[in-house]
């Protein structure tokens, strides 16, 4: 289809007549025409720009147009390319070679104009209909392949914190005269790791799935930036001090214009990876500032870093996620920055990486800023 949003309709025929009578039938149904004398030159206008729908004449100097037909199946870009011959052959012979070659219909010399608009409009229609197919095929298929990815993940990864929090509260729970008050602390603090691990992994898989469902809407408000990574950066304070972790904010007010509860989110997921992969006695730092329209907010630490093929891999579509223990042990799906992609992307920012294994990382968020309003407002 042409970038108008019209059909694009190529004939082919030696005639100049018969081009000019076509062309003048197509146009006036609102369809983008062009034409070729030949078939050589109907293949050179087809490697260039593929049509919706190709009107081949039958008998033409040098390739006919069964020879046209022919190479066209033959090639996988064209193979499915709708193919109506013109012929003036009357002869049942030439009609069965032409649907043998290919050819989805026929239309006879002399033209009758309420027939040719008919054929056009019915092969054109099936040409929609089989390419909403295609799409409903590939959203069918990417719909699959999110619930396979999904399950693996409550299967693999919620599993694993699950277990470790039913096993120290049975432990408890069928000898609690066993343990002193010590051991009974340090597995309460095990306990509440777990849970806390849980929880966050249930908010990411449930956001994700509002997400593939479209069921989140974007609700693009204009905040100050600085007062929510402030918000975080005390959310998490507790978690940084039992690892020894020193959180450093640096950042004067700025202000977007984003989705404040998909923008919590995701630093929310990228502070909490950057604590988990830092080892202890290490930092994590937060910076944002405005340039031009946008404001560009980096999360970085000098923790496990990543290598060249796992940032490679970080975001791209389709990618099953990667899981990691932290420096501490801490349970990982990767989910987090899966759904951190797609947050971004929603409020018209972008999320970067670089990184070096053994060196840490630096995420960087770009999101838009406030339109400047009018002068004298």
């Amino acid at each position: 289809m042409s970038d108008t949003g019209k059909n694009y309709i190529l004939i082919v025929d030696d005639t100049e007549t018969n081009l000019r009578v076509l062309g003048s039938l197509l146009r006036a149904e609102g369809w983008s025409v062009a034409a070729a004398t030949d078939g050589a030159q109907a293949l050179a206008l087809i490697a260039r720009r593929r049509p919706d729908l190709l009107l081949l004449d039958v008998m033409m100097p040098g390739l006919d147009g069964f020879e046209v037909c022919r190479r066209l199946r033959a090639d996988p870009a064209t193979r499915d390319l709708p193919i109506l011959f013109i012929t003036a052959l009357t002869e049942e012979e030439s009609i069965v070679r032409a649907f043998s070659e290919g050819g989805q219909d026929y239309i006879m010399k002399p033209f009758r104009h309420a027939e040719l608009v008919a054929r056009v409009r019915t092969h054109l229609a099936l040409l929609a209909s089989r390419r909403r197919a295609e799409i409903q095929a590939g959203e069918l298929a990417r719909l699959n392949a999110d619930k396979d990815r999904f399950f693996s993940i409550i299967a693999h990864d919620l599993r694993s914190p699950l277990g470790g929090l039913l096993g120290l509260s049975e432990a408890i729970a069928e000898n609690p005269r066993e343990f002193s008050p010590e051991e009974i602390a340090e597995m309460a603090t095990e306990m509440a790791k777990s849970a806390r691990n849980v929880y966050q992994l249930l908010e990411n898989l449930l956001e994700w799935a509002r997400l593939q469902t479209g069921r989140m809407e974007c609700h693009p408000e204009e905040f100050d930036i600085s007062v929510l990574l402030h918000e975080l950066v005390e959310l998490f304070r507790p978690t940084a001090r039992q690892k020894g972790i020193e959180v450093t904010l640096h950042a004067a007010p700025v202000r977007v214009w984003s989705d404040r509860s998909m923008v919590f989110t995701v630093f929310r997921n990228l502070l909490s990876n950057a604590i988990k992969f830092t080892a202890r006695g290490g930092s994590v730092g937060l910076r944002a500032h405005g340039v031009d329209g946008r404001v560009v907010t980096e999360v970085s630490d000098n923790g496990l870093g990543l290598t060249p093929a796992q940032v490679e891999k970080l975001f791209a579509p389709g990618t099953k996620p990667t899981s990691r223990l932290g420096t501490a042990n801490e349970p990982g799906t990767g989910l987090g920055l899966v759904l951190c992609a797609e947050l971004v992307q929603r409020n018209g920012g972008t999320l970067t990486v670089t990184s070096e294994a053994g060196r840490g990382s630096v995420f960087v968020v770009t999101l838009p800023r406030p339109a400047t309003p009018p002068p004298g407002r």
